[in-house]
């Protein structure tokens, strides 16, 4: 998700059908006389240069006859939402008689600059850049119709699209389609992509005349998927079956046939299974700046199997990835730069005994209830179009007295300082696994069990409900800690055993193997972390669950909202294999927010989940929270990391979790 710059060593490495070298131009117009400056957000994604080879560029053309021609004005976008693409951008002039300019797309990367630089004149001015995105994509009368030729390489998919907010008649799009299939080599083979709900709807009239593909089919051609991008130095480790959680070292780059729920800090990840964008592993790795990439022959490729055991170096970049030996000097000024300075641990406040009601809460009580609590209380105190599932807050003060009762507290220390469980993870996991034993096996305060039970019976006495985790050591800005604790559910009329059990279980799970090395790895001080318990009820009528994030991780010039969303029955956060989730890019910078539709669920025949009635409410509830939350975190927190459900018959908003989140972008994803 996160971008990192990548080095001119890596893409003269990429096996790259696009050229550039010297310029020449098949045809121009005059400059106009003077030039608009750039509006602060661009239509459209920067693209990066291809490496060098023999052809020269092509300034533009008039069609595509061959697949030279192709290489002489393509480009490869860092920016893109799927990877091993390549575009060439056009504009059909109705003006001149519907001519067509294929661009250099490497030099033009945005339509708006070749038509203020080669297609104005006195007699036909183009306008500034921001008059310019609303008339030639969302206006009937406009000069020019635009698009881009994409070719998907590993599916060797060629497709026609569009700006997702191009509100073109579907009669037109047929037209322009037929006209640019003429006027490229591929014939045939040639695809219309709608890429939004705006897309779908004006072509729903015309389907018949027109080859369409849908963004599932897309996504289902994807042979490589970075996630986290950058380089990274390990021992390459190919792990057949599953992850043992223990065997796993911060020096490695894992080579992984299934995909955990959670996994140690690793020096990268790649995985055989395509992975979910917002999961747990994916945002575990962007907030540690772990390199991370889907690959699904990574057990079959010949160059990672000739590599194992051996010490490398992997580069993730967003059309390609690299790897190579390395020397051992190179990795340890890597990992000696790699590890974080600690974040900051809140102090522990064990003077709070009252069970709290979840929107009494607030960010400061992070002390007491920990930052899971603090923040969805924080969240519940917004009002308005921001509802969260109530219940109430278990604080610090009762989990240090079970330490206590279960004579836990006392080994703690030992336990942490003893040689054996610094040295070996599988003596460390015994350890860690006879710690929780104890804590799970200590009664529970009495008292405590009866004003839990009150609580639950006051609020939602035939639901069932769930007991989550909220430690001072997760949910923090610079340490997420995705999926390190446990959450439990306990059933409608829940006894006071299956409750016991429940907080047990909870409590406990501060000190799971996972836990404990990824605080190790952060220096987080594990006596200091202490958990409280956040007790919801379930959403009655819930039929859709996902996460945002309120920036668009692919490109800064163009803020908006990545979401995935799920039915439920399926997962965004956890390790789903090949699921796919519905994704959806949401840009915020125009007047009325455009929607992008990345890709359909994998599961239920691809059916809508998030309506567009769903997503503009959504995207008012992700703008509150970033609004509120953002300017209160510290550190470079700079987006909102939201786990939410539709509900009920109005299909309302649920926030279920609220955290920071920082989205890093590299070069070719600003905006100059």
């Amino acid at each position: 998700m996160t971008h990192l710059r990548v080095s001119a060593a890596l893409l003269l490495l990429l096996s790259l059908g696009c050229g550039s070298a010297s310029m020449t131009h098949v045809e121009s117009r005059p400059a106009p006389h003077g030039s608009a400056a750039p509006v602060e957000h661009a239509e459209e994604s920067p693209l990066v240069a291809s490496p060098l080879d023999t052809l020269s560029r092509l300034d533009s053309a008039h069609e595509i006859p061959d697949a030279q021609t192709w290489r002489r004005l393509c480009a490869r976008p860092t920016s893109s939402t799927v990877s091993r693409t390549e575009v060439v951008k056009f504009l059909v002039d109705l003006d001149d008689e519907r001519r067509i300019w294929f661009i250099d797309t490497e030099h033009w990367d945005i339509h708006y600059f070749f038509a203020r630089d080669r297609l104005a004149s006195i007699g036909h001015p183009v306008e500034d850049h921001g008059a310019f995105n609303t008339r030639e994509y969302r206006r009937d009368e406009r000069r020019f119709e635009m698009g881009s030729v994409v070719h998907y390489l590993d599916s060797d998919l060629w497709t026609m699209e569009m700006v997702s907010g191009d509100t073109l008649s579907g009669e037109r799009i047929v037209r322009l389609f037929h006209q640019i299939q003429g006027a490229v080599w591929t014939g045939e083979r040639f695809r219309f992509h709608p890429v939004s709900p705006v897309h779908e709807a004006s072509i729903a009239s015309v389907a018949g005349q027109l080859p369409t593909i849908a963004s599932a089919e897309v996504f289902r051609g994807i042979q490589y998927e970075p996630l986290t991008q950058g380089t990274a130095f390990g021992t390459l480790r190919i792990i057949h079956g599953a992850l043992d959680l223990a065997s796993v070292r911060p020096d490695q780059i894992v080579v992984l046939e299934l995909l955990p729920d959670e996994i140690p800090v690793v020096s990268g990840i790649i995985s055989a299974q395509i992975q979910a964008p917002l999961g747990h592993i994916a945002v575990l790795s962007a907030t540690r700046q772990t390199p991370n990439m889907g690959l699904r022959s990574a057990m079959t490729d010949p160059q990672i199997a000739a590599l194992e055991g051996q010490l490398v170096a992997l580069t993730v970049a967003p059309q390609e990835w690299a790897l190579r030996p390395a020397t051992r000097s190179e990795a340890e000024t890597s990992w000696a730069a790699r590890r974080p300075q600690p974040p900051v641990v809140p102090a522990i406040d064990s003077s709070e005994t009252a069970l709290r009601q979840l929107c009494e809460v607030r960010l400061a009580d992070v002390r007491s209830v920990g930052a899971k609590a603090a923040q969805l209380g924080e969240a519940c105190s917004i009002g308005g179009s921001i509802r969260t599932p109530g219940g109430f807050t278990i604080p610090f003060h009762h989990y240090l007295g079970h330490l206590e009762t279960a004579q836990a507290a006392s080994t703690i220390a030992p336990m942490l300082a003893a040689a054996d469980f610094r040295a070996d993870g599988h003596r460390r996991e015994v350890m860690l696994t006879e710690l929780r034993a104890r804590i799970e096996s200590a009664a529970v305060d009495p008292a405590l069990l009866r004003n839990v039970q009150q609580r639950i019976h006051a609020t939602a006495p035939d639901a069932r409900w769930i007991l989550r985790s909220s430690t001072n050591a997760e949910d923090l800005a610079g340490f997420t800690g995705a999926g390190l604790y446990r959450s439990i559910v306990i059933p409608a009329h829940a006894t006071d055993a299956q409750v016991q059990d429940a907080l047990r279980q909870v409590w406990a799970s501060v000190w799971l193997l996972g836990a404990y090395e990824e605080r190790e790895w952060y220096r987080v001080p594990h006596e200091r972390v202490a958990m409280a318990v956040l007790a919801e009820p379930f959403v009655d009528g819930a039929m859709v669950n996902g996460v945002a994030i309120t920036q668009n991780p692919f490109y800064e010039g163009r803020p908006g909202y990545f979401i995935n969303a799920q039915g439920l029955g399926g997962s965004v956060t956890g390790a789903t294999g090949d699921e796919v989730p519905e994704q959806h890019l949401v840009y915020t910078y125009m007047e009325t927010p455009e929607y992008e539709l990345l890709s359909r669920s994998s599961r239920d025949g691809g059916a809508v989940l998030l309506t567009e009635l769903d997503l503009l409410h959504l995207t008012n509830v992700l703008r509150v929270l970033h609004e509120h939350f953002v300017p209160r975190w510290s550190g470079d927190a700079n987006a909102v990391d939201v786990e939410f459900l539709v509900a009920g018959e109005d299909r309302h908003i649920v926030v279920l979790q609220a955290r920071p989140y920082t989205v890093r972008w590299g070069e070719g994803q600003r905006w100059e």
